[in-house]
């Protein structure tokens, strides 16, 4: 069995430009983020503005973009709704399954004396009807010629 497998020539990374607006503070952390992170190609001289803003354009290799950042986004949303479903469910149903425990636990509680009262009262009938079919009741019959 023969298997043709293409390779792929790596693309090299394209370059961006862009142009970096702040604080003195905020440019140098941005440049500094670029610069470790060794995608730095390029960046001129800073351009002060009247309003203490400091201007920056910047070249640099784009390889730290993998996917679109909506597509990650969309399916990071669409697990967390997922899992958040899943948590709500199962809460619904431990509260609902609690919920009738406790409304079994306080009926058994208020009816159990009526439910007593009714089994000794059928005990009490099962009894006297037992022992009247073992004993004569005062009728006639065959056993004790009475």
């Amino acid at each position: 069995m023969t298997r043709s497998l293409t390779h792929r020539t790596p693309t090299p990374p394209r370059t961006l430009t862009r142009r970096v607006v702040g604080t003195p503070a905020e440019v140098a952390a941005a440049l500094a983020v670029l610069r470790e992170s060794g995608r730095l190609m390029f960046a001129d001289r800073p351009r002060h503005h009247p309003d203490g803003r400091v201007t920056v354009t910047v070249r640099f290799l784009d390889t730290a973009r993998t996917a679109p950042p909506s597509v990650v986004r969309r399916l990071r949303r669409g697990r967390v709704i997922a899992a958040t479903a899943i948590t709500a469910a199962a809460v619904g149903a431990l509260a609902g399954i609690g919920y009738l425990a406790v409304r079994v636990a306080h009926t058994v509680q208020q009816t159990a004396p009526a439910a007593v009262g009714v089994v000794l009262v059928l005990i009490v009938l099962a009894v006297l009807l037992l022992r009247r079919k073992a004993t004569c009741g005062g009728l006639h019959c065959s056993g004790c010629r009475h």
